[in-house]
């Protein structure tokens, strides 16, 4: 606009009225246009920035969900590599399971181990669109929420669904929304890593049936006492049945619940098309039939064997990265099921009888059964054994936990008021005299050829005491140690046929004090007595003669002379696999004073077996973890020759005489042959301790030695003396005798009757003085 147009517009809007009138109603017009664009562009830039901040916030809270969800679920390595407890087992040389170590009582089985009634029961029941859905079955979530309307619970979960809350633990089982979805994600991701069949051998292995069997190989174990590949229709459909509730439908405790969910399985799986109508309406009918086998509630099968393994596997498997509890290690031992499962029942029924036997003697002598009965009844029971040990039983009480617990119950520091009370209470005195006088046991079997353990009963029941008489318990060895003494006098020279005075010596310390150790009953007979004899008869007297001429002083009186034989004893025991490093060489261990377990003195006469060659005993040839590679070998440790071919067999041959005896005498074992009849080649010796508080009894064959011992827990206990029953050849040597007996009648066990070999160009010595000089002992059974 120019100077002259902008003065005249000046002068019409102050001259003329109307102009400027309309002029100002224009403004206002535009003023107002301005003003509504400003307040749109502000009301813009609100909406734009309220959208950025929500969706911000939506992006952040998604995030963080995710995150939150993401937190719950199982990593890429867990879903690749699913970590399962199973439980690891211990199987004889035959393939059978001894015992099992476990957290989840568990056996890991591929789906061709399976009976395909199991699959089809689980899909028919938990998941019949299975094989068609990625995981999630949509047709069946989402009728959830109109089930949940009408009053029906229902779940909507897959098997899938189902397996990854089995495997991942952090998943949890609560009702709510947030687990609802990470089983799901979990799941759909265990369809892309997995197989349909790997998806369902992995829930079968892992989903928990009743009575605390994980997975279905346990399950058909403890239930039916047979493999899962050997389920029927009904037992399948039974087990599957109970997963719906472990408790409401275990078939154990609730068989009619079990039946009639049973009885469901089978309909579903008619409906399904799996069997025929024929086939349900039989199997419904059908009553709940089962072989039932409880598992342990100790975290293995209670087997004294299986804790002598556990504790020799345990380090290593630790420190190998290996968890015994979890990891469905296969730990393959020596032993032979069929023989293990012989010497329990030898050791068990014979321990019984002599339990009973030990009983009546201290309780009214040699009268019958039935009147030791009737004197138990009147609150008798082992009155001699109290009588004469009067302090004993103050003892056992002090080691109960009732009498522990006196003290505070009564307010006391004083022994006698506990006392006062405990003694006043017949009931509580009678439970404390019989279980503290209960008689124990132990068994072990060894191969001398390659030093595998065979056989292996620590103790009459793991249950009860865990406490293995096998290799834990040492104790005085008695006469069965004298084969050491005579094993030293043969390398030295002398021959079986070589005769000693069968009278005692005496021998004088330093400070005049004699020792004078002899024999109960010193048989009638000739004065001289052969070794061979001495031996069999298990003449004390013969033995201690020895030690003179083993120091190499055979007239010396003097006590301390005899220490050089002793050392040699020792040295000859320790050579055998013998641990006497606690053990002093004093005089008295030719008698048997050393403290052994059953295992070292098995082990120890397996030299004598193996024609002088000692192989420490071996229990454990491999271990393989669950994909069955093998992870670690064990090898026996083979000694060099501890004694000459030669020696070992005329010990063999001195000790066939414990057995069958000689001209004119019978051994101490001769039970073996005149009760059990065992006639095939066997030698042996038996022993008893003084107050004859231990007895044994070690039997060998070519194919396998074997040794018992039974005795008191406490080691206070004792039998009765001078009587049969406290004899290691009528204590010990009939749970040997009913092994015998139970393996060799059984064709299917690994028995042999061959006899033992002589060394090649071996001649048995022979006495040059034999002719017209027969034993005319009278030979006595006992000693």
């Amino acid at each position: 606009m120019s100077n002259s147009d902008y003065e005249n517009e000046m002068d019409r809007y102050f001259n003329d009225p109307e102009y400027r009138r309309k002029k100002s109603q224009k403004g206002n017009d535009d003023s107002k246009k301005e003003e509504a664009s400003w307040i749109w562009g502000q009301t813009k830039n609100n909406i734009l920035k309220w959208t950025g901040i929500v969706v911000g916030v939506f992006i952040i809270g998604f995030t963080g969900f995710t995150l939150y969800l993401m937190q719950g679920l199982p990593s890429i390595q867990q879903l690749e590599n699913p970590k399962t407890a199973i439980a690891s087992e211990l199987l004889s040389r035959d393939g059978v399971v001894l015992d099992r170590y476990y957290t989840e009582n568990r056996t890991y089985a591929p789906i061709e181990e399976m009976s395909p009634h199991i699959v089809d029961a689980l899909v028919a029941t938990e998941d019949h669109r299975f094989y068609n859905h990625w995981g999630i079955d949509m047709i069946r979530t989402l009728a959830v929420p109109w089930h949940l309307i009408n009053g029906r619970i229902q779940g909507g979960s897959t098997i899938t669904q189902q397996l990854a809350r089995n495997l991942y633990k952090k998943i949890g089982r609560e009702f709510s929304i947030i687990r609802k979805l990470r089983e799901m994600l979990t799941a759909i991701q265990l369809e892309q890593n997995y197989t349909k069949r790997e998806i369902i051998e992995m829930y079968l292995n892992t989903v928990q049936f009743p009575n605390s069997a994980y997975g279905i190989e346990s399950a058909a174990q403890t239930h039916y006492g047979k493999q899962a590949k050997d389920l029927t229709i009904s037992q399948a459909a039974t087990l599957i049945g109970s997963l719906k509730g472990v408790y409401l439908y275990n078939p154990r405790i609730n068989p009619k619940n079990s039946k009639n969910r049973r009885n469901t399985v089978l309909y579903l799986l008619n409906k399904r098309g799996f069997i025929s109508d024929a086939v349900y309406s039989k199997l419904r009918e059908e009553p709940i039939a089962l072989d039932y086998h409880p598992p342990s509630k100790a975290g293995q099968e209670s087997r004294y064997f299986g804790e002598y393994i556990r504790k020799k596997v345990d380090k290593w498997t630790k420190k190998n990265g290996y968890d015994l509890y979890t990891d469905g290690l296969r730990i393959y031992t020596t032993i032979d099921s069929r023989l293990q499962r012989y010497a329990e029942q030898a050791l068990r029924t014979k321990l019984d009888s002599i339990q009973t036997k030990y009983e009546c003697e201290w309780t009214t002598g040699n009268a019958p059964i039935s009147t030791c009965k009737r004197a138990i009844k009147n609150g008798k029971y082992m009155q001699r054994f109290w009588e004469k040990h009067p302090r004993f039983l103050r003892e056992f009480i002090r080691d109960t936990d009732r009498y522990k617990n006196s003290f505070s119950k009564y307010d006391t520091d004083q022994e006698s008021v506990v006392f006062d009370s405990l003694m006043a209470d017949s009931a509580y005195l009678d439970s404390v005299k019989r279980a503290k006088t209960r008689l124990e046991a132990g068994f072990v079997g060894i191969d001398p050829n390659n030093g595998n353990v065979l056989a292996w009963v620590g103790g009459s029941n793991y249950g009860d005491v865990q406490f293995d008489h096998v290799y834990q318990s040492k104790r005085q060895a008695g006469s069965t140690f004298k084969p050491f003494v005579y094993s030293v006098a043969i390398d030295n020279g002398y021959k079986p046929y070589h005769k000693f005075s069968k009278y005692p010596s005496v021998f004088y310390d330093r400070s005049g004090k004699a020792w004078k150790p002899t024999d109960p009953h010193i048989p009638s007979g000739p004065k001289m007595i052969p070794l061979r004899q001495g031996l069999a008869r298990s003449l004390n007297n013969v033995t201690i003669r020895l030690l003179p001429e083993l120091a190499g002083n055979p007239n010396t009186n003097k006590y301390e002379d005899l220490i050089p034989a002793a050392r040699k004893i020792k040295q000859m025991a320790t050579n055998m696999g013998i641990d006497l490093s606690d053990t002093q060489a004093y005089p008295s261990i030719a008698l048997g004073t050393a403290e052994v377990s059953l295992l070292e003195l098995v082990s120890a006469y397996t030299t004598f077996a193996n024609q002088g060659v000692h192989i420490d005993p071996i229990a454990i040839t491999r271990i393989e973890d669950k994909e069955g590679n093998v992870i670690k070998k064990y090898r026996p440790e083979y000694r060099d020759e501890v004694i000459s071919s030669e020696t070992a067999y005329m010990m063999v041959d001195m000790m066939r005489g414990v057995i069958k005896g000689g001209d004119g005498y019978y051994g101490t074992g001769v039970r073996l042959r005149n009760v059990y009849n065992v006639r095939q080649d066997v030698a042996g010796k038996t022993g008893t301790t003084q107050n004859s508080a231990d007895n044994w009894f070690v039997g060998m064959m070519p194919h396998m030695v074997m040794g018992s011992w039974v005795g008191g827990a406490n080691r206070m206990i004792r039998f009765p003396e001078n009587t049969h029953i406290g004899q290691g050849a009528r204590s010990a040597l009939p749970i040997v005798g009913k092994f015998i007996n139970l393996a060799s009648d059984d064709p299917k066990a690994p028995w042999s009757y061959d006899s033992f070999e002589q060394p090649p160009g071996f001649v048995m010595p022979k006495d040059p003085d034999s002719t017209g000089n027969k034993d005319t002992g009278t030979g006595r059974i006992g000693w």
